[in-house]
């Protein structure tokens, strides 16, 4: 029996890996910038990059709050021992480990088949954000709160075990901009104890010590008081729209986005483990009944917010299907075997249908590997080994991938809307690339001599812009693979790179 239990755990966690388990790019990710901060941190000494606009020649004071630089140190300090794949493990293993825990507090509820089914029911939300980035840790200490909080209420833990939260804390505030989730998660707990009808003051006032000392470590970050806040603030004056923040309903409108149908699935059926609830009378849970409604905001409301929503429903659906009697039953061994069987089949069942629904999405993402694709560096390498020149015009994607690379140069852009200033966005960046004049305003205001450009950039500006600039006889283009194009500027300086490398504008498509 034990041997099918931990097996179907094994198969879950094997399909995790297998769908995050990739090579990746730095063409379009954050990684590389979050690479070089941790370079830069730890190497040079420089902690500029703490508190302003270090990479960007256009707004190089521009003030901001660098919210998950401990990511780039911990990255950059992975990468270094162990190598790209060595960081590609790393972050599958941490997305093991927090599946883990919220498995974990499942199962003690609810059987082991269940827990196992709504894994999977949840898993095409946990791998929707594949991407290595600083919020892996914020799913993984958010599963550490509520692993302990739930681990010292219930008495399967001490209640030392609490006291590991300030000292969690103060390293996730330096990870990632979600780590108010840690304060929240204590709130919750601290309401959940106060409306007890036996409350106990002891316990009560052991969570109002825990949330001070844990809100004091909180300040422990490179910017104090401002960091500590900055959760309330991240968003003001974005010029930038992002898909990642966009909403379930508005992303069904102009685009067909999967992972949509899943978490549309696992919502529905966290409801009707709710209306489970309440038909069979059983205790309601009001910390569970708090997490469900906003994680589930904050899953409708932000795409980027999937797999957060994905763990804490893993964990409420298991314990609203709690049965005690059953838990307590001793069953005959037999019957118990065939009742695992029973669930594992369903299991089957249950992501043989998710396939169905899109197959096309399975598929895709299925592309075992780990570490850097191997073609990664080479427009980079183009533009060092020509010894092409900067002031580089480049667009909002690639902005990690020249910091990576190119760095010490500056650049123009990169993808992260609280370093500038909304009307950076709104009134040079957009317009200089929708309008000519805009354009050519700009181009003398900063003399340009390279574009540096992600050229499956999918905004209406950024097509309209390379179109234009492959018919601009100002500019020669002389690289391009499948993600990068590179145009130089036609002058003296770059004669004999044009000469050897211009690419014939026959083999561009000038269509819009």
């Amino acid at each position: 029996m034990k041997k099918i239990k931990y097996l179907s755990l094994f198969f879950v966690f094997f399909l995790l890996t297998l769908l995050l388990a990739r090579k990746y790019t730095l063409v379009t990710a954050d990684l590389g910038r979050h690479l070089k901060n941790g370079e830069i941190i730890l190497q040079e000494k420089n902690f500029s990059v703490l508190y302003k606009n270090f990479y960007s020649y256009v707004n190089p004071d521009f003030p901001f709050i660098n919210h998950h630089w401990l990511s780039g140190v911990v990255f950059f300090l992975v990468k270094q021992f162990l190598g790209f794949t060595g960081l590609s493990f790393f972050f599958v293993l941490a997305n093991l480990i927090t599946l883990f825990l919220f498995f974990d507090l499942a199962r003690r509820k609810t059987s082991w088949g269940t827990a196992i089914v709504i894994s999977l029911i949840t898993l095409p939300l946990l791998v929707s954000r594949s991407e290595i980035r600083p919020e892996v840790f914020s799913s993984l200490f958010s599963g550490l709160f509520l692993w302990i909080l739930i681990g010292t209420r219930d008495g399967w833990l001490t209640k030392r075990w609490r006291w590991l939260l300030p000292i969690l804390e103060v390293i996730w505030i330096n990870l990632h901009v979600y780590f108010f989730l840690g304060f929240f998660i204590i709130l919750v707990f601290f309401f959940e104890e106060l409306i007890k009808k036996e409350r106990k003051v002891k316990n009560l006032l052991d969570l109002v010590i825990l949330g001070i000392i844990t809100g004091i470590t909180g300040l422990i970050n490179p910017a104090g008081i401002k960091g500590l806040l900055y959760p309330l603030r991240i968003f003001e004056g974005y010029g930038y729209r992002l898909f990642e923040n966009q909403s379930v309903w508005f992303l069904d409108k102009i685009v067909g986005y999967p992972p949509n149908l899943y978490f549309k699935i696992a919502f529905g059926i966290l409801v009707i483990s709710w209306v489970y609830v309440f038909i069979k009378r059983k205790k309601i849970m009001i910390g569970n009944l708090l997490f469900t409604f906003f994680f589930s905001y904050l899953g409708w409301t932000a795409v980027r917010n999937f797999a957060l929503f994905g763990f804490f429903a893993l964990m409420i659906i298991g314990e609203n299907c709690e049965d005690k009697e059953n838990q307590e039953r001793q069953e005959d061994p037999n019957k118990e075997t065939v009742k695992n069987f029973a669930w594992l089949s369903l299991a089957v069942f249950v992501l043989f249908i998710f396939f169905l629904l899109n197959p096309s999405y399975w598929i895709s993402r299925v592309k075992p590997g780990l570490g850097l694709e191997k073609g990664d560096p080479k427009a980079a390498e183009f533009y060092l080994k020509e010894g092409l020149k900067e002031p580089i015009f480049n667009n909002y994607d690639n902005g990690g991938y020249l910091i990576y690379y190119l760095y010490p140069e500056k650049i123009f852009v990169d993808n992260r809307p609280e370093a500038y200033p909304a009307k950076f966005f709104d009134e040079i960046y957009i317009p200089m690339q929708e309008k000519k004049d805009q354009w050519e305003q700009k181009d003398k205001k900063y003399n340009f001599n390279t574009i540096f450009f992600y050229r499956n950039d999918l905004t209406s500006w950024g097509q309209n812009f390379l179109v234009e600039r492959i018919k601009d006889s100002s500019w020669a283009p002389v690289y391009v693979d499948e993600d990068s194009i590179i145009f130089v500027k036609r002058n003296g300086e770059n004669k004999k790179i044009i000469q050897n490398f211009e690419l014939p504008k026959e083999m561009f498509s000038l269509t819009k």
